[in-house]
């Protein structure tokens, strides 16, 4: 006969335990392939801007430097009159060219005594060796004219260029012979002006200076006894 006892013991007998299943084993950690520093590009191209930067400024700051030292005049000085170192200062000037330099009359060099202006010369303006020149002025004389001061210019200064008018009838109060305005001077430069001259407190001195081929009688003859005024010109 079966044995119920052999049924119940082996059913309620317990399963024979498995064996734990093998963990898989671990990743190894992610490694990033490292470029070396020195053959990175941009390290090659912050160096180059670097060092460019620095021969840039080295040579800006070169040129900066290379100036030259050159007369500069510090007011006008009319046509024919003198130069000296009263006229000018010095100032720092850089130029492109050495050849350029060459065309003015650099510090380093004092002005020449006797040195008078070839033209109409303007202050601030750099003096240059064809602005002056040691030959004889060719405004050789020097004619002073007394000016009321209602018959020119209130501002009229040295450099300008006026004409030269007579006006028959003094300013003294005789009666004189009336007649046209003459043109005594077309065209001269003045010199200088003066203040207002001793015991006639409204006229002034003005200093013109005259050509060589000017007739000097003639001018005094018009102008003697006449009053003088003079007309600026422009320009």
């Amino acid at each position: 006969m079966f044995d119920v006892s052999l049924l119940t013991r082996g059913s309620s007998a317990t399963p024979p335990r498995q064996a734990d299943a093998p963990h898989p084993p671990a990743s190894p950690p992610a490694t990033r392939q490292r470029r070396s520093r020195w053959r990175d590009p941009r390290l090659w191209l912050g160096i180059a801007l670097v060092v460019g930067s620095v021969v840039v400024g080295a040579k800006v700051m070169a040129a900066a430097d290379d100036t030259v030292g050159v007369w500069q005049l510090v007011h006008d000085v009319p046509f024919g009159a003198e130069v000296d170192a009263t006229d000018v200062r010095v100032t720092q000037v850089h130029f492109g060219e050495p050849a350029v330099a060459g065309q003015y009359l650099t510090s380093d060099v004092p002005i020449a005594p006797g040195e008078h202006a070839t033209r109409d010369l303007q202050a601030g303006e750099l003096l240059g060796l064809a602005s002056v020149s040691s030959a004889r002025s060719p405004l050789g004389r020097q004619l002073p004219l007394g000016v009321a001061a209602a018959a020119a210019p209130a501002d009229l200064r040295s450099g300008d260029h006026v004409e030269v008018w007579a006006v028959a009838g003094g300013t003294d109060g005789t009666p004189r012979a009336r007649g046209l305005p003459t043109m005594v001077l077309p065209d001269v430069v003045v010199l200088s002006v003066g203040s207002s001259l001793s015991g006639v407190s409204s006229d002034r001195q003005v200093l013109v200076g005259l050509a060589d081929d000017v007739d000097v009688g003639g001018v005094l003859r018009q102008v003697t006894g006449a009053q003088v005024v003079l007309v600026r010109l422009a320009g």
